[in-house]
């Protein structure tokens, strides 16, 4: 029979006390069941730990070897249950993180700093996606929580808005609404977008869409947009987009960057995971997310 970690427990208690009766209070049993459980400890080893004196008791070179690793697997078990109710708290672990483009400028970067700085434990690893691909990544369990522009979603994702994000109107450096101080969005009838098809990002293509349309127009849409040409076609003057705001640092040359004309349109991000999602990390993802929300102001003040 293997011994059992209490009975280690007591054995390192009489070790460094080199006294049964300190060390049963040390412990808080009796002195009598102290010394019977040590010695069931040599019984189970094999061997002598102790050698006892009516004044003292001194380790055998048996018991000064056990000694050490006693302590190794004491500190190992005491390192095993903190890690298993750190995870159970959702402080420690991995938590698998996908995101979508209108995220990867600030609002990603604040949240996996912030993590990693209360809870040092908790392994967050990120991915970008399209928004069109997360509902499946999350039903086909290749992430736990996803960050996406605010979209209609089937039955079994649960959302919430962490973030709106204002949107300005992205148009090339030599475009005569470049430097203006406001742009009022009926002045972009005429243009033509460089927006992503519905099918990569349905929230983000309807917000922009949406705001085209309270402006009274339909927007005019170059179908060869992607993301791999939308800025060079915007740079080069062939076209403008609304973006979020955050972009602004980290803009593609020959790009600038215009306010909408109040009221100012946004795009609503939204945390999205499963309803049945146990992960407990899920929670300390959310809890970050109102934090942030609250420390920079993503949220607009409710209305009325």
């Amino acid at each position: 029979m293997e011994p059992e970690l209490r009975q280690m427990r007591y054995f390192v208690a009489v070790a460094e006390r080199r006294n049964f009766t300190r060390a049963a209070d040390d412990v808080f049993v009796a002195q009598q069941a102290l010394s019977q459980q040590i010695k069931a400890l040599e019984q189970s080893l094999g061997v002598r730990l102790l050698e006892r004196t009516s004044r003292r008791v001194e380790l055998t070179p048996a018991g000064a070897a056990y000694l050490a690793d006693c302590r190794k697997v004491l500190a190992a078990a005491a390192r095993a249950g903190r890690r298993a109710r750190a995870v159970a708290a959702g402080e420690a672990g991995r938590l698998r993180v996908s995101y979508t483009l209108t995220s990867v400028y600030e609002t990603v970067p604040l949240l996996v700093d912030h993590l990693a700085e209360t809870c040092p434990e908790l392994t967050v690893e990120t991915r970008e996606i399209f928004a069109s691909d997360v509902c499946g990544a999350l039903r086909d369990e290749r992430c736990d929580v996803a960050l996406a522009p605010a979209t209609a979603r089937p039955r079994g994702i649960v959302q919430r808005t962490v973030r709106w994000e204002e949107l300005k109107v992205a148009v090339s450096e030599s475009h005569p609404l470049a430097g203006a101080p406001a742009v009022d969005p009926a002045l972009l009838r005429k243009e033509t977008f460089q927006l992503w098809p519905r099918e990569m990002s349905p929230g983000y293509y309807d917000t922009v869409v949406g705001v085209c349309r309270e402006a009274g127009f339909e927007p005019v849409l170059d179908p060869a947009a992607s993301g791999t040409n939308a800025w060079a076609h915007i740079a080069a003057g062939r076209g403008v987009n609304l973006v979020v705001a955050s972009l602004v640092r980290h803009l593609p040359r020959g790009i600038a960057l215009v306010p909408l004309a109040e009221p100012r349109a946004g795009l609503a991000i939204e945390a999205v995971w499963r309803a049945d999602s146990s992960h407990p990390a899920v929670d300390r993802f959310l809890d970050a997310l109102a934090l942030l929300g609250e420390r920079h102001a993503w949220l607009p003040p409710p209305s009325g």
